[in-house]
């Protein structure tokens, strides 16, 4: 049976909205998922690229995943990746927009990781990942804890970066702490973040 619109046309069953699909995510950089979901998975061996979408639930890269790119994208509980092999970048493209996550930003045993200009109901954590990390310019309801990260390992794409090994933390705001503690002696670069953080 269809749906009566303002005009008084009715519209086949077919053609009314349909709720949010959950995605398995494994696409190209180039053809990026645009969107509305009810939640996003990256299995593994699979990249996922996800920009200017909404995913109403959870976003989690499983064990194993390639690269993971969240941008301009509004996730509306949890941002969870566990050992990508790849890059993770989660904010904004060219980090200048204030996309939020509702509840965590979570990234364990992965590579490189980049978190920027996001705002984030409760707590970012990043911990025992290998390669660079840098947090900048994000606001955190509770706490951001980078902790427990490994010794750097250096991968082909990497860059020349001075100091391509500390771990940096930049104008970033948290209601109660900021953690940076037992990373395998990796230098921390710490720029005007609220907190002072605890290293």
């Amino acid at each position: 049976m269809g749906t009566m619109t303002a005009a008084g046309i009715a519209l086949p069953a077919s053609a009314q909205a349909a709720p949010p699909n959950r995605l398995i995510c494994d696409n190209q950089k180039n053809d990026p998922y645009t969107g509305t979901y009810a939640s996003v998975t990256v299995p593994k061996g699979a990249s996922c690229y996800l920009e200017n979408a909404v995913v109403r639930g959870n976003v989690k890269a499983l064990h194993g995943s390639g690269d993971v790119y969240i941008l301009d994208t509004e996730v509306r509980r949890n941002i969870m990746v566990r050992k990508s092999r790849g890059t993770v970048k989660i904010g904004a493209a060219g980090c200048r927009i204030d996309p939020p996550a509702g509840n965590n930003i979570k990234v364990t045993r992965s590579h490189n990781v980049l978190i920027c200009w996001m705002t984030v109901g409760n707590n970012i954590a990043v911990t025992r990942n290998d390669g660079r990390i840098s947090l900048f310019h994000n606001t955190v309801g509770s706490n951001i804890k980078v902790s427990k990260n490994l010794p750097y390992d250096r991968k082909p794409g990497d860059g020349q970066h001075q100091q391509i090994d500390a771990i940096r933390l930049r104008h970033n705001v948290a209601e109660r702490h900021i953690w940076v503690t037992d990373n395998a002696d990796r230098p921390v670069l710490q720029v005007n973040n609220t907190p002072e953080p605890i290293i």
